[in-house]
């Protein structure tokens, strides 16, 4: 063939078939590419512009949590813990030991259900050293301080009563040295030296600060002006009250006061509540009168409010009459409000039965130190106790009788 024609025709035959090799080699070695790029006479390809991978989009934030406000501390105050030569002789084990907290078992949910307890130690807890009595010149064994604070949950304890005395200004040091190694959050009203007796004593609760002060209307025996805070000291008074209001975002003031076995309020009950209220007090807590008296309302100076619980009766003791043996788990809400300030709130009342046995011979008899089996118990679930007790009343009727006595403002709870 000419070289014209080979011009014309264009590869020859032998040529078309070294090219055809080549490329099924490249595609068998995965360059098609490659191929394609050979046989496009070696010149590199127009660069292709590679899509980009779309961006995700941007999560979207979740709406932000509305801040809970924080849980209201719930607080209970428990009365006269009344230990009778009876209350100690069935607190004593075989061994010589004491046990006072299986008298509460019968509240023990009520017990644990609570932030804070108050609880008034009627009388001194000296110990053996000054002679295990009960009335009239109480004086307990230091387990009874012990029991109070780690079966009971007594950590906001009043020792200022007209029993604190009853084995002088040693024995309330003796009681206070036995307090000493429990650290409760707070215990007011009796002192071994000036210096304690000014010193308020405060304590945090889930970032809230409650003081306790506490003030006895009188003593049984004599005292001096520093073992014991008295309500007729004025400078005390004024000097506690402020200290506390300083210091704390809540305010417990217990007063021991009013005319025993009467559910009235006397005009010094009213006087001094008036007062303390006035210096700041957010809560009153009343023991003393041994039955229980209303719960109310004060307006106070600064244009709040306290509540005060004239009376909260007897919790632990072997006194005879149903009004003696019917006690109540009195509680409060602390609640802490938008702007920071703690208000006390939604006061409520367990009502309690104080029970033992004791035979209609054994009682006849007067003989007091035949009663046994004692145990508290939520009133509403006593039914069968009264009956045994021979009260003639039911669960019911006491429990309508003292809501009377309490009034309208707290709620009655059955347990």
């Amino acid at each position: 063939m000419t070289q014209e024609k080979r011009a014309r025709t264009g590869l020859s035959r032998r040529a078309r078939l070294t090219i055809t090799i080549v490329v099924a080699a490249l595609v068998l070695l995965g360059g098609g590419t490659a191929a394609a790029l050979w046989l496009g006479g070696g010149e590199d390809p127009e660069p292709t512009a590679e899509t980009p991978a779309p961006e995700p989009a941007p999560a979207e934030e979740p709406p932000a949590e509305p801040e809970q406000p924080a849980r209201p501390l719930h607080v209970i105050a428990m009365g006269d813990m009344l230990p009778h030569d009876s209350v100690n002789a069935n607190a004593q084990l075989p061994d010589g030991g004491w046990d006072y907290g299986q008298f509460f078992a019968g509240i023990r949910p009520q017990l644990d259900a609570a932030d804070a307890t108050f609880c008034n130690q009627e009388v001194p807890s000296a110990g053996a050293e000054f002679g295990i009595s009960g009335y009239p010149v109480f004086n307990a064994p230091t387990e009874f301080a012990r029991d109070l604070h780690g079966a009971v949950g007594c950590d906001l304890v009043n020792l200022a009563n007209n029993h604190a005395a009853d084995k002088g200004a040693a024995g309330i040091a003796a009681t206070r040295a036995a307090w000493d190694g429990l650290a409760p959050a707070a215990l007011s009203g009796a002192n071994r030296s000036p210096e304690e007796q000014r010193a308020v004593q405060v304590f945090e609760q889930d970032g809230v600060r409650i003081a306790l002060v506490s003030f006895a209307e009188y003593s049984n025996a004599p005292i001096d002006g520093v073992s014991l805070n008295l309500m007729g000291d004025d400078a005390l008074v004024a000097d506690l009250m402020a200290q506390a209001r300083d210091q704390a975002d809540v305010v417990i003031v217990s007063a021991h006061w009013g005319t025993e076995d009467s559910h009235e309020v006397n005009g010094a009950q009213t006087a001094f509540a008036q007062r303390v209220a006035d210096l700041g007090a957010d809560v009153i807590v009343g023991t003393g009168p041994h039955v229980l008296q209303p719960v109310t309302w004060l307006p106070r100076a600064d244009g709040g409010r306290t509540l005060v619980w004239y009376s909260i009766g007897n919790m632990l003791s072997t006194q005879l009459e149903l009004a003696q043996r019917t006690g109540v788990i009195a509680g409060f809400d602390l609640v802490r409000d938008e702007a920071g300030a703690v208000r006390v709130e939604n006061p409520t009342a367990i009502l309690t039965y104080m029970h033992y046995e004791w035979t209609p011979e054994q009682e006849a008899a007067g003989d007091l130190m035949a009663r046994h089996g004692l145990s508290i118990t939520p009133l509403a679930a006593s039914g069968e106790l009264l009956q045994a007790a021979r009260f003639g009343v039911t669960a019911e009727q006491q429990a309508a009788d003292s809501a009377a006595i309490l009034g309208a403002e707290v709620t009655i709870l059955p347990e």
